[in-house]
C-alpha cells in the first residue's frame, strides 16, 4: 500500500515538473513590436537626353509673313540631376532652330514682300528646376513639372542688309512645363513634355514686329525627349 502510494506521488510529481514550463511559457507576456524600418531615400541619379522641339511662337503674325510660318523645329540636348531631396531634380537643356524667309514691309495691314532674303536663329539656354511624381503602382511612369529661366540667343541676318537692320541679341525670360518619362527598357527612357515660354520685350521696336505689336519671342514648346537615366 505505501509501495503505490509513493509511485503515484512520484508520478504526481514528474508531471508538475513537465508542464511547468509550458505553463511559464504560455502566461509570459509577447514582446513589443520593434519600429518599422525607416524609407530608404532615393539615390542621386542623372538623366541626359537628345530632344526635338516644335516651337509655336507667340509672335505668329511676324513669323508668319517673314517665315512663312510661326512653327519652328529644334534639335538639342539636355540634362538633370534627380532626387536632389525627395522629388526635386535641376536641368541644363539647350536647343537650336533656324528658318529662312523674306523681309517684308508691313503698308495698312498689308504685307509686302521686300525679294531681301532673310535668316533667323534661335538658341534657348533653359536653367531650371521641379519635382517628379513617382507611382509605386507604376514605376515605369513617372509625371513631373517645374519652371526656371530661359535665356535666347537670336539673330538677323540678310544677304544685303546694313548692321543697323542685322540683329544679334540675347534676351532672358521665364519657363514652365510638365511632361512624362517613360522607361522602356532598363536605364532607357523616353518621354513627352508641353512648355511655356515667355521673353517679353524682344520683339516690337521695328519691321513687322511692330507694325503688328507682337513683343514676345516665346510661346508654346512641345518636345519630344529619349535618354537615359542612371
Amino acid at each position: 500500500m505505501r509501495g503505490t502510494l509513493s509511485s503515484g506521488a512520484l508520478t504526481c510529481a514528474m508531471i508538475l515538473v513537465l508542464a511547468a514550463p509550458a505553463v511559464a511559457q504560455t502566461s509570459s507576456p509577447k514582446p513589443a513590436p520593434g519600429p518599422a524600418p525607416a524609407p530608404v531615400p532615393p539615390k542621386i541619379g542623372m538623366r541626359a537626353y537628345f530632344l526635338i522641339d516644335t516651337n509655336a511662337l507667340s509672335a505668329s503674325e511676324t513669323f508668319n509673313a517673314t517665315m512663312g510660318s510661326s512653327t519652328f523645329s529644334a534639335l538639342g540636348g539636355g540634362g538633370e540631376v534627380l532626387n536632389i531631396w525627395s522629388g526635386l531634380f535641376a536641368r541644363v537643356a539647350f536647343s537650336s532652330m533656324k528658318e529662312s524667309g523674306t523681309r517684308v514691309a508691313v503698308i495698312d495691314g498689308a504685307v509686302v514682300p521686300l525679294g531681301i532674303p532673310l535668316t533667323v536663329e534661335m538658341k534657348p539656354l533653359e536653367i531650371a528646376g521641379g519635382w517628379r511624381f513617382p507611382r509605386r503602382k507604376s514605376p515605369r511612369f513617372t509625371p513631373y513639372g517645374g519652371a526656371g529661366f530661359v535665356k535666347l540667343a537670336y539673330k538677323e541676318t540678310s544677304e544685303f542688309a546694313s548692321p543697323e537692320e542685322e540683329s544679334d541679341e540675347s534676351f532672358s525670360g521665364f519657363v514652365g512645363f510638365g511632361g512624362l518619362e517613360v522607361v522602356v527598357w532598363k536605364w532607357i527612357v523616353v518621354g513627352g513634355e508641353v512648355q511655356y515660354r515667355s521673353i517679353a520685350g524682344a520683339l516690337g521696336t521695328g519691321g513687322a514686329s511692330q507694325a503688328f505689336n507682337e513683343t514676345n519671342l516665346g510661346g508654346t514648346t512641345f518636345r519630344f525627349l529619349m535618354g537615359v537615366r542612371r
